[in-house]
């Protein structure tokens, strides 16, 4: 089991609901228990050279499913199989404490182990120098150390922290200690006759990999589906919930920014002429009459011209022509609002349709019409693609973050190139295009590599919330 440095005697903390509420809320004689503060855990796994290891900050009053949550997301496990815990009763020489899950306990798996549900750490680990054992995986048997190295009584952090750490965890299911030792051989030697298949089923697994930035952003996204859910039903609820943390950490700790938690009815007046001024323009220009076309279906360089001077395109105009052609910003907003069914050809003339005559007459039917119609695009790719780079723009992400996100976003539902391979910023790009093209040229996303304004945000986070 490993060496242990001493510490205190565990103290004992009862499994029955009762009488757990009454130690909890200081009933009877149950002694008040101490306030959180910061404990600093070094957790190494066990038997494997080079080491594996991080060092992670979290709240002394974790319970210890708690902290099973966080070893598994800061050492990388999928959590696919059970655990338990170890502690050595340092008064009683060769007797060991067990913690273990509810179900284990139910079931008999686990005799005489108390609940990890109703454990404090700071009642097993009391002191510098205490550890116990964090065993995972009963087939592979992975063993990790989990050691207290200090404790801040000035900070009690909110959430757990990775500070530090060294190499990546072993894959799932690689035969424990022995096993993971063969697959490094095997993957170090190109000419072994199992090198490419291991390869692949190893994911292209590189045992030097770790990132304490990625670390951090899969604990901040492991629990944002909980902490800041998006409205029950709604349409970026039922992308969301296909879209697994591990895969897709960036996507879900952007949750915690969008405020998607509550349905929001009523547009605020900046919302609207943000979201409204450039397709109001669009309308009104057209009018009754139309706007009669050229010969090649372009519309006229007088309305293009119009539109370049009159309207406000930030950093995204494109050329001072009055053509068409010239100026992409404008052919956007005009694909826009036929996406939308606003506007249509008809005759040689670009017309308003019945829905763009009524937005037409009140701003709230335009609204209603924009509102309901995002995301842009026919295929299932590009409508999921929008809610990404809509998801985005609500959590006001910057552009590296917005194409990171679509990158694992649509990876994690299981979207690929024809030819099987990863989609990358550039195809991510491609197929959010619809929406994206029209964001971009009524200015939700903002300057290039700049963040989105604020009525965008609120925009964004109106339409997710249906």
């Amino acid at each position: 089991m490993g060496a242990f440095e001493p510490g205190r005697r565990l103290r004992v903390v009862p499994t029955d609901p009762d009488e757990l509420r009454a130690f909890v809320e200081g009933i009877g004689s149950a002694p008040p228990l101490p306030n959180a503060v910061a404990y600093r855990l070094r957790v190494t796994l066990n038997g494997v050279t080079p080491p594996v290891w991080r060092s992670v900050t979290v709240r002394s009053t974790s319970r210890l499913d708690e902290l099973h949550d966080v070893l598994q997301t800061v050492m990388g496990w999928n959590d696919s199989h059970l655990h338990q815990w170890r502690r050595p009763d340092l008064e009683n020489p060769g007797v060991v404490d067990r913690f273990a899950t509810r179900s284990c306990i139910e079931d008999g798996f686990a005799d005489g182990a108390r609940c990890e549900d109703v454990t404090r750490l700071d009642d097993v680990l009391t002191t510098p120098g205490d550890a116990m054992v964090y065993e995972y995986d009963f087939g592979d048997g992975w063993e990790h150390t989990v050691l207290l190295e200090g404790i801040d009584n000035d900070e009690s952090p909110d959430e757990a922290l990775c500070v530090a750490g060294e190499r990546a965890c072993p894959p799932e299911d690689c035969g424990g200690v022995p096993g993971y030792e063969r697959l490094l051989a095997v993957l170090a030697d190109r000419d072994h006759s199992d090198h490419v298949s291991l390869s692949v089923w190893s994911g292209g697994f590189d045992p030097e990999a770790f990132s304490v930035d990625d670390v951090n952003a899969l604990i901040a996204a492991r629990d944002a589906m909980s902490l800041y859910p998006p409205v029950v039903g709604s349409r970026i609820e039922q992308v969301l919930t296909r879209i697994p943390y591990q895969a897709a950490p960036h996507v879900h700790a952007l949750m915690a920014r969008a405020h998607l938690q509550d349905r929001i009815d009523q547009p605020i007046d900046d919302v609207m002429d943000g979201a409204l001024t450039h397709l109001r323009w669009l309308l009104r220009r057209i009018g009754d009459d139309g706007i009669a076309l050229t010969q090649s279906g372009y519309v006229p360089p007088a309305h293009v011209k119009a539109a370049r001077d009159e309207l406000d395109w930030g950093d995204r105009r494109a050329g001072n022509g009055d053509r068409e052609v010239d100026n992409p910003q404008f052919e956007r907003l005009r694909d826009g609002a036929r996406d939308l069914g606003l506007i249509r050809k008809h005759r040689g003339q670009l017309v308003l349709t019945k829905r763009g005559a009524a937005g037409l007459a009140r701003d709230r039917e335009l609204w209603e019409q924009v509102h309901a119609g995002l995301p842009l695009g026919r295929e299932r790719i590009e409508l999921e693609a929008g809610f990404l780079v809509l998801l985005t723009v609500a959590a006001g992400a910057s552009w590296s973050e917005r194409r990171r996100a679509m990158v694992e976003g649509l990876a994690a539902l299981g979207w690929r190139n024809p030819d099987g391979s990863a989609l990358n910023a550039f195809d991510a790009s491609w197929v959010a295009a619809v929406t994206e093209d029209f964001l971009s040229t009524i200015g939700a996303l903002g300057p290039f590599d700049g963040l989105p304004p604020d009525w965008a945000r609120g925009f964004a986070q109106i339409v997710l919330s249906t």
